[in-house]
């Protein structure tokens, strides 16, 4: 079984100080570390960008800067509408591009059958990379229309 290591902030972070056996772990698996992923991006899709995508022009290095963290404010869209709807899936895909550097080839997808006035779901589809694994993913995302908050979950293959 193969072996990867902690995201940084898990290192960097003990849950439980007085705990010999959190110390200990030093590797995760596969499944553990699609886990981490997945909060990484659900964090990068619930924080919003400071300034427009616009505005950063001119200034190489700030596409990949916190300046640019996460997506754009959504408030004057509407989730009826598949303009808007495609928007936020090319929003994430930018975002995941940009600040999510394990996930490689992005692409999002709406669950049309299951779209509501209310949540959205989408189908996040990537390759992990994390040496000397480059493996295909799926994550579901689901998008709470009323407070604009998204949950993430790594999408487990069944069998």
């Amino acid at each position: 079984m193969q072996r990867f290591v902690p995201p940084l902030l898990d290192r960097l972070i003990d849950l439980a100080p007085l705990s010999r056996a959190e110390a200990m772990r030093q590797a995760l698996s596969i499944d553990q570390l699609k886990d981490a992923v997945a909060r990484d991006v659900e964090a990068l899709l619930n924080a919003r960008r400071g300034p427009t995508r616009g505005s950063l022009q001119g200034f190489s290095h700030a596409r990949a800067s916190v300046a640019a963290f996460g997506l754009d404010d959504f408030a004057s869209m509407s989730m009826s509408s598949t303009v808007d709807r495609e928007a936020i899936c090319r929003s994430i895909e930018r975002a995941i591009q940009d600040h999510e550097p394990r996930l490689q080839h992005a692409r999002v997808e709406l669950h049309r059958r299951d779209a509501t006035t209310q949540e959205l779901r989408f189908a996040i589809h990537a390759v992990l990379v994390a040496h000397p694994l480059q493996e295909p993913v799926n994550f579901d995302a689901l998008l709470q229309t009323t407070t604009r908050s998204y949950a993430v979950q790594s999408a487990r293959r069944s069998g």
